[in-house]
Parts: C-alpha cells; sequence; structure tokens
C-alpha cells in the first residue's frame, strides 16, 4: 500500500451515502475481485486504513469505484472514491477508446497482449455492470447507404479474413481460448486494424468490420475463458463498435449475446437478460441456426430471472428455428449452430428451473450430438454432467463423466476447464473413500502435473 497524508474523506461520504457498514465494503470489493480470477481477503480493517489515507494497489481503487458505481446507479471516478490520479492516468479509464477511431483503438487494445506489463495490468481490468446495461439499451445505428462497386471491390482480401476467422474459431473450440490469444491478438493490430485505418466505403468495407468484429468478438471469448473478465467485456464492447459500423444486424445480435453471456455467468441476470432481448430484437437478425444461437441465450436468460414460461417458449423457437435451417450444408462458424449446444443450453434452463434429472439428460443429448474435435465444448459439458450426477447422490456415475471430462481436458489450455476442474477435486474430496472417486483424483493429479495446473 502507498502511504498518504490526507484522510479519505470523499470514501467515508461514499460510504455514508452507500449505507455500507465498512466490512460492506470490504466484503463487495473481495467479490468483484474473485470476477477478474482475483483473490482478495479484506476486511474492515483495511477499510479503515483506506479511510485514513492508505492507498491500496492496483487494480483496488479501481473495484472500490466500481463497488460504488453498482450500489449507487452512477458513474463513480477514481477521484470521486478519493483516490487522486498520481500514476500518471487513472488505471481503471485507460482503457476506455469510444472517443477514438475503431482502428486506432483495435491497435491499442490488441498490443496490450505483446507486451507484458500493460497485459499483466490490464489483465486486472473490474468488469463493469453499467458498460453491460448500457451495451444492451445502445440503439443500433443506420446502416450506411449501399455503393456501388465491383466483385473485386466487394470480395478482395476478405477470404483470408475469413480463413483466418474459421481457424481461431476452430482452435478455440478444440485447444481453448489461451492457445492462440496471442496470436489472434497481433494479427488484428498488425493486420486488420491497419486496413481499417485506410476508411473506405462500400460492400468491401462493410464486409471487413464484419470479419474485424468476428475476430474480436473470438479475442474476448479468450479473455473471458482465461476469467480476465474486464478486459473480455472491453473486446466485446470493440466488437460491437465493428458491427454497429457495418450496419450488419447480425454481427450486433452475435456481440450482444456474447455479453449476455458473460454477464450471465458473473450473476448479473437482470442486465444479462436485457442484452439476451436485445439480440434477439435486432431488425433483420438471420435466420436459421444463427437465430437458434441467439433465442437459446435468450432461454437460459430468462430462466435465470424465473421467467420460466417464456424460456420454455424461446426454446421452441429456437428449435424451430435450427430446424429450419437444416440441410443448408456447410456454414461459416459464425452461421453455424449444432443441436448438441441447443441441448447444452437446454439443461441450463433445466438447471435454473430445478429440474435436474432433465437437466441431465439434456445434457446426455448434447455429447452425444457435439463434434469429439470439439475439446473445450465436450469437456465441460462433461464437466457439468458430473456436477449434476453428484448433486443427485450418483456419486460413482459423476466419476465416469469426470473421467471423460479429463480425456478432454489432457489438451486443453482453457481457463474454464482449469474452474471445472477445481469444482470437481472440491465435489469429490469428501467422497475420496470411495473407490472410482480416488481414482479420479489420482488422475486429475496426474493430468495436472506436466503443465503445472493446480
Amino acid at each position: 500500500m502507498v502511504p498518504s497524508r490526507r484522510r479519505n474523506e470523499n470514501l467515508r461520504a461514499l460510504l455514508g451515502e452507500a449505507r455500507w457498514t465498512q466490512a460492506a465494503l470490504a466484503r463487495t470489493v473481495n467479490a468483484l475481485g474473485a470476477e477478474i480470477d482475483l483473490e482478495l481477503h479484506y476486511d474492515r480493517t483495511a477499510v479503515a486504513h483506506w479511510l485514513r489515507g492508505t492507498r491500496p494497489a492496483q487494480p483496488v481503487p479501481d473495484l472500490i469505484a466500481e463497488a460504488f458505481t453498482r450500489r449507487l446507479g452512477r458513474a463513480v471516478p477514481l477521484a470521486a472514491a478519493g483516490f487522486a490520479d498520481d500514476l500518471g492516468g487513472a488505471w481503471g479509464d485507460r482503457l476506455g477508446g469510444f472517443r477514438t477511431p475503431v482502428g486506432t483503438w483495435l491497435t491499442e487494445l490488441c498490443s496490450l497482449e505483446s507486451d507484458p506489463a500493460r497485459r499483466a495490468d490490464a489483465r486486472l481490468l473490474p468488469y463493469r455492470e453499467a458498460e453491460l446495461a448500457r451495451s444492451a439499451r445502445s440503439p443500433a445505428p443506420e446502416p450506411e447507404p449501399e455503393t456501388a462497386g465491383g466483385a473485386d471491390g466487394a470480395e478482395g482480401g476478405l477470404g483470408v479474413v475469413r480463413l483466418a476467422v474459421r481457424f481461431f474459431s476452430a482452435s478455440f473450440d478444440a485447444h481453448g481460448g489461451q492457445g492462440a490469444r496471442s496470436s489472434l491478438a497481433a494479427y488484428l493490430a498488425d493486420d486488420i486494424a491497419p486496413l481499417l485505418r485506410e476508411g473506405g466505403h462500400g460492400a468491401r468495407r462493410r464486409g471487413l468490420l464484419v470479419e474485424a468484429s468476428r475476430l474480436t468478438f473470438l479475442l474476448a471469448r479468450m479473455h473471458q475463458d482465461a476469467a480476465a473478465h474486464g478486459l473480455a467485456q472491453q473486446h466485446f464492447t470493440t466488437a460491437l463498435r465493428l458491427a454497429d459500423a457495418s450496419g450488419d444486424t447480425t454481427a450486433r445480435a452475435v456481440v450482444l449475446r456474447g455479453l449476455s453471456a458473460q454477464g450471465l455467468a458473473l450473476g448479473h441476470r437482470k442486465n444479462a437478460l436485457r442484452a439476451a432481448e436485445a439480440a434477439a430484437a435486432c431488425p433483420g437478425a438471420s435466420d436459421g441456426p444463427a437465430r437458434a444461437f441467439l433465442l437459446s441465450q435468450l432461454a437460459v436468460a430468462q430462466a435465470a430471472c424465473g421467467r420460466h414460461r417464456s424460456a420454455r417458449a424461446s426454446l421452441t423457437r429456437a428449435e424451430e428455428a435450427l430446424a429450419a435451417g437444416a440441410g443448408c450444408g456447410a456454414a461459416e462458424p459464425f452461421d453455424a449452430y449444432s443441436s448438441g449446444s441447443l441441448e447444452f443450453q437446454r439443461s441450463e434452463v433445466l438447471r435454473y428451473t430445478g429440474d435436474l434429472p432433465a437437466a441431465r439428460s439434456a445434457l446426455a443429448n448434447s455429447l452425444a450430438r457435439r463434434p469429439s474435435a470439439d475439446h473445450r465444448g465436450m469437456a465441460l459439458s462433461h464437466a457439468q454432467l458430473g456436477e449434476i450426477l453428484i448433486g443427485l447422490g450418483y456419486v460413482e456415475e459423476s466419476c465416469v463423466s469426470w473421467n471423460s471430462f479429463l480425456d478432454h481436458y489432457a489438451v486443453l489450455r482453457s481457463g474454464a476447464a482449469d474452474q471445472a476442474a477445481g469444482r470437481m477435486r472440491k465435489l469429490l474430496t469428501p467422497f475420496r473413500k470411495v473407490p472410482a472417486a480416488r481414482l479420479v483424483l489420482q488422475r486429475a493429479r496426474a493430468v495436472a502435473a506436466p503443465s503445472g495446473r493446480v
């Protein structure tokens, strides 16, 4: 901590306005740290030190400001929380590129990955719930008018970018988000952003913006997979800017869907539902599998908010959309949605409604329909099935699922899979005297040891 000579009266005033005790603020800061995979153990004595003028190390001041922002329903910058900008720029506000041209901003954001010091700082950006709310309610811009252009003007160079979308999407599914993240960031910064800065109009420009949005969306998911949720949110909102600039409503809807899924995973149910509703309501968003992709997330968000009848209706609409697009042949990653993925979402809806046996059946269907090369999806599905089974009291049967999880986990570099492995150990440890559970725990240690995973 950095000592200061002044008492922090701003912080004291905010505590009074929020009607929080010092212990309540400490608990909230700890919870916000957990959102970005940062383990904090502050208590009321730490808050007392802050009130006396001690400045905690970064990113804690940003977490404190975010805590009051959520509590009071208005933006609380660092200075308002009593943390003067003595570090050459408010740390938590250094990444905020809405006033910067999108090509320039994409370079700045993606270049963080190649700078170890800045990457470490950016990874600790707090997740901002107000940003999720702002994205959910932001109106879709009017698309720019069509302009004349030949075939080369429309497609020149886009084929290579689409190949990159396919490659990085397949890499994420097969290996998790930690493998190709730096490569994707470098490709966006060094190849895509300069093309965006060239400006221009017409079909080729719009196509480039759509593909850039998709690549940025994939990078956001990679950061989300590593539990760097604040940084992932920055990439999601940048992908939204790119989609909006293209005028492609489906591209916009896909990003809103991603923002909804991230927010729901972090417990921000109401705003996650608003984002899912905004995604499903995008005018002209594609039918078929892409439509099913949007409606399935809407169903999960509705179920999480207790709207069970609406969730079932949305699932039915998703099934109809998927069936309508069947038999259309091979599709690009952002145009495809599998029945296995839809069954996974169905299991999520059923878990929120409390029907664990039905959720178990849906997950079994999901696993039967997923391609074996989708190691990340298979691993997380087996992990969820294991958690459901142990919740139902089927310890030995859960171990079968956990063993299948480990088959896929062994080839992954995925933070989400690491977290699932941690939950597995926690759930199975009380049953370590059961032979099947003991063998799974032993195997988990053997799988984790070569890579140094805990």
